[in-house]
């Protein structure tokens, strides 16, 4: 009797402390990376598997397209971790959309096909006025509590994915707590809540992660001081000229590029989508050039394409200048090479101009709000609570949580509040479930991550551990409009 009820005391504590999880993680941890990255895995995976059947039991009520895939699976609840893999959306579903309705402007028909990807009700909202993809998602984030993310990739189809205010700002509180302390260490908090300068070469505002950031930016880092935003793209991206450039690259790509079926208006501004692309290296190289003087002896937060940075500071070093930015500031870059071959010293050479310990790099997607910032060994550690599938890239099955594991990266977030934050990506990764020589706890991945679309030369052809009758019942429902 006394056993079981230790069991039973052990289970709801594990429950409890996943719904504080799911609920508000960062205060969960009392917003410090050392407890965040020191849980002891096998804790860790508890709380995941219960917090994995906490959202199934919740999500399969409000996401009418998840009961339709697990009940094709005839799927009620995870005994394993390694069951959930079967519960993971392909990342190809939030664009399965009949492109015609964005054509033609059918943003009602786009409301009801978004409906079924979210928990949060959209049977009312009236779109009637919206006239362009700008317009809606405009409607969406003032009316509803989504502020949905888009990404364009090379096949020509704009993805719309759910996220909230909610999900934005759990990324970046994932960012803000990994750059800015040092895992092992006491918190310095007054540093650590003191509001930092921004320094980004991209847009101001947009619809996608990479263009909507900024403004949760200015909430978390800048405590609401819009003058501590630097951005060398002084406007809004617009969702419709990043469709009609994905429309472009996917006609192209089929080698079909007279046939565009975007609406006139739109092929209007085709002109001014290629004027600006041609502009904005340039805008961008000129601005960090201009703002790093500028910001001299100020906490600055610099995020930006590692490429970039490398010139900049190989040119400044050379012309025997430095940046001076106050000690606490971070750089984070990304992005890869760009086609440009660095020399093997790049690291160095930022870290010097930029008079920073180290450069950090930084991995994320807009499907899932864990982000990951690289540790002192330059890897990164998938937090908590969000949990890792490998997946093999042939058969979709899910490989052993042991050792060193290469294969298609999954992930299930039980922090998402606009999705059901299961996610079966597009990137090979190579993951390690040894200790990690920085000391942290967590699961870490290599910094070398690929697309499998790169490697194959297409289309990535996905194979997950769902039954393809379970995903061709899920698409079907969703095209059900």
């Amino acid at each position: 009797m006394g056993e079981m009820a230790n069991v039973a005391a052990h289970d709801s504590e594990v429950e409890r402390k996943a719904l504080a999880w799911m609920e508000d993680p960062f205060g969960a941890i009392g917003m410090s990376v050392t407890a965040m990255h020191s849980v002891p895995r096998e804790e860790a995976e508890a709380v995941q598997l219960a917090g994995l059947n906490l959202r199934l039991e919740q999500r399969r009520q409000q996401l009418p397209v998840l009961a339709k895939f697990l009940d094709a699976q005839q799927f009620t609840r995870a005994a394993t971790l390694d069951d959930g893999a079967r519960t993971l959306l392909r990342h190809d579903v939030y664009k399965s959309y009949p492109v015609s309705l964005l054509a033609k402007a059918r943003f009602d028909q786009m409301t009801k096909w978004l409906d079924k990807l979210t928990p949060h009700d959209l049977s009312g909202l009236d779109v009637s006025a919206c006239r362009s993809i700008d317009d809606w998602l405009v409607h969406l984030r003032e009316h509803t509590p989504l502020d949905v993310a888009t990404s364009s990739g090379t096949s020509g189809t704009m993805s719309f994915f759910p996220r909230s205010a909610k999900d934005y700002r759990v990324a970046v509180n994932c960012i803000r707590v990994q750059l800015l302390q040092k895992f092992g260490e006491a918190v310095d908090w007054d540093a650590f809540e003191a509001p930092r300068h921004i320094l980004t070469p991209f847009y101001n505002d947009g619809h996608s992660t990479v263009s909507r950031v900024p403004v949760y930016f200015t909430e978390v880092f800048c405590k609401g001081d819009q003058s501590l935003v630097h951005t060398a793209l002084p406007f809004k991206a617009s969702a419709d000229l990043m469709w009609l450039a994905a429309r472009v690259r996917g006609a192209q790509a089929r080698g079909d590029g007279g046939k565009l079926d975007v609406p006139e208006s739109l092929l209007a501004r085709k002109a001014e989508w290629e004027e600006l692309q041609a502009r904005i290296p340039q805008m961008q190289s000129d601005f960090i050039r201009k703002s790093i003087p500028e910001l001299a002896g100020e906490r600055v937060l610099a995020l930006g394409i590692t490429a970039m940075f490398w010139e900049i500071a190989r040119d400044g070093l050379a012309a025997g200048t430095k940046a001076a930015f106050a000690p606490g500031s971070a750089v984070m870059g990304g992005g890869g090479a760009k086609g440009m071959v660095l020399p093997d010293d790049f690291l160095e050479t930022i870290q010097t101009f930029f008079g920073v310990e180290r450069m950090n790099d930084g991995y994320g997607m807009t499907e899932q709000s864990g982000f990951m910032v690289s540790c002192e060994a330059n890897r990164f550690h998938v937090a908590p609570w969000v949990t890792l599938y490998l997946l093999d890239p042939e058969t979709g099955a899910v490989l052993p949580r042991e050792g060193v594991q290469a294969g298609r990266a999954a992930f299930f977030d039980m922090t998402h509040d606009g999705s059901w934050g299961g996610i079966v990506s597009g990137d090979r990764v190579e993951a390690s479930y040894e200790p990690c020589p920085c000391g942290r706890s967590t699961i870490h991945l290599s910094s070398t991550i690929q697309r499998f679309s790169d490697l194959n030369g297409s289309d990535d052809k996905i194979t997950c551990a769902a039954t393809p009758g379970a995903q061709a019942d899920a698409l079907g429902y969703l095209n059900s409009l």
